[in-house]
């Protein structure tokens, strides 16, 4: 099972913001690139394709795919009927790993693609430990009915979890329900899906 193993916070640092709102970000007081030229380079003009290429990394990164996977998702979202950048936006906020971390079970979607590989997580009240599971409008999310898997749900649940809109949380029962389809004002402001697009337009 392929994942990003290097330094996670390389790109908040390159694009000036943090991007999964952690509380504890170098890019809070170092709002440029890592290096000793990295404060020469915040104000850097780039190109037209490298702003393409940034915009491209810091979704892929946020929901923590490789390149391959990334692109797959890209053109199945190309081949459906609608807006292709909503619909890629979709597919991407649909897979099982975010989920988790939408409703609030996982601090951030690394641990939450921990908690669904070591099979801590339920789809429709089966196990699941495939992070790139895609669900669909009606299905269910929930933490296994075993102490050890909600002693960890409940260790790393917090107030204030980002869930949209589209997700219907039952706390009481360690589950969420998917009751529609993500639209564009749930997914993050600074995403820009539309350089994605040109970018692999190329």
């Amino acid at each position: 099972m392929a994942t990003y193993r290097g330094r996670k916070n390389d790109i908040c640092r390159k694009v000036g913001y943090n991007i999964w709102g952690a509380a504890k970000c170098p890019s809070t007081r170092r709002p440029y690139p890592t290096g000793q030229h990295g404060p020469n380079l915040k104000d850097r003009r780039q190109s037209e394709y490298g702003e393409q290429l940034l915009a491209k990394q810091v979704i892929r990164r946020y929901y923590g795919m490789l390149e391959k996977q990334f692109h797959r998702t890209f053109v199945e979202a190309s081949r459906m009927h609608g807006d292709s950048s909503l619909n890629f936006l979709r597919l991407l906020d649909l897979r099982l790993q975010t989920l988790v971390w939408r409703l609030g079970y996982a601090r951030t979607i690394f641990q939450a693609r921990q908690m669904v590989s070591h099979r801590h997580i339920c789809v429709n009240g089966k196990v699941v430990d495939v992070p790139s599971c895609r669900l669909r409008v009606g299905d269910v999310v929930s933490v296994r009915d075993r102490e050890s898997s909600r002693s960890i749900a409940r260790a790393n649940a917090y107030e204030g979890a980002p869930v949209p809109a589209y997700l219907e949380p039952d706390i009481p029962n360690f589950s969420g329900k998917v009751i529609a389809l993500p639209e564009r004002e749930d997914f993050p402001k600074f995403f820009q899906e539309q350089q994605v697009i040109e970018f692999y337009a190329r």
